[in-house]
């Protein structure tokens, strides 16, 4: 038995019959071990980081509903771009773009953001690791939010509504897919326009630049990192 590893599969070479006379004739077969990633994909085991912030955006939404304080948490822990851009508030603010990305208005709204998280995340997850995937998932957040902050409050003049959701995040989590080669990203993200647009006819407040943000900020990230990792693997490439 010969066994040698690549990566992070174990090739193993198993040495069958050898018949020697004049020559010798082996028989030989071969086999692989996947990756841990890969056996929990096939045993069907979920992604970990996926599903614990399905479940703490399920628990947030639950808990909301069930106590009757959802309009309370909204006001309370929702992202107010004016407080940040316009009056100042900045501790408060910062609380708020991280809370704000665990809160959802209604059903349809978390059924859409985490029926979308749970569709590419497994992917991402395992496409980048879980310390990477959860601090693109949180930054994009932020990047969403703070990129239609921006539009809000100097564009749109409508800085005073609260912003609520995961989509920011949800959309860097499309945007880890699409920088690592999958195609569903830029299909969830043109759904997401087409929801938007639904959704400005039906007169739903819908935050459509915090997808884009969010989408952009998780491409742009994965991009920085495939580059990094390029370099770190060859550094020597780009020397004359």
């Amino acid at each position: 038995m010969i066994l040698s590893r690549y990566g992070d599969r174990i090739i193993g070479i198993a040495i069958r019959n050898v018949t020697c006379h004049t020559r010798c004739t082996l028989s030989l077969s071969f086999y692989y071990s996947d990756s841990f990633s890969e056996r929990m994909l096939k045993l069907g085991i979920p992604p970990p980081v996926t599903t614990a912030l399905v479940v703490v955006n399920v628990l947030v939404f639950a808990y909301g509903i069930l106590s009757n304080t959802q309009n309370t948490i909204i006001s309370q822990y929702g992202f107010v771009p004016n407080g940040l851009f316009k009056d100042g508030y900045l501790g408060d603010s910062i609380v708020r773009l991280f809370t704000s990305m665990f809160i959802h208005a209604g059903i349809a709204h978390i059924a859409f953001n985490l029926f979308a998280l749970a569709y590419m995340g497994g992917f991402a997850e395992r496409s980048i690791g879980k310390p990477k995937f959860i601090a693109i998932y949180l930054l994009a957040g932020l990047g969403g939010a703070l990129f239609h902050g921006v539009i809000a409050s100097f564009l749109l003049g409508n800085g005073d509504s609260v912003l609520i959701g995961a989509s920011g995040a949800i959309s860097g989590i499309l945007g880890i897919s699409a920088a690592m080669g999958d195609i569903r990203g830029y299909y969830w993200l043109a759904i997401q326009v087409l929801y938007v647009f639904i959704g400005s006819v039906a007169s739903l407040s819908i935050a459509f630049a915090a997808h884009v943000g969010g989408f952009i900020a998780g491409l742009a990230m994965t991009k920085l990192l495939i580059e990094m990792e390029r370099r770190k693997r060859n550094p020597y490439k780009d020397l004359a």
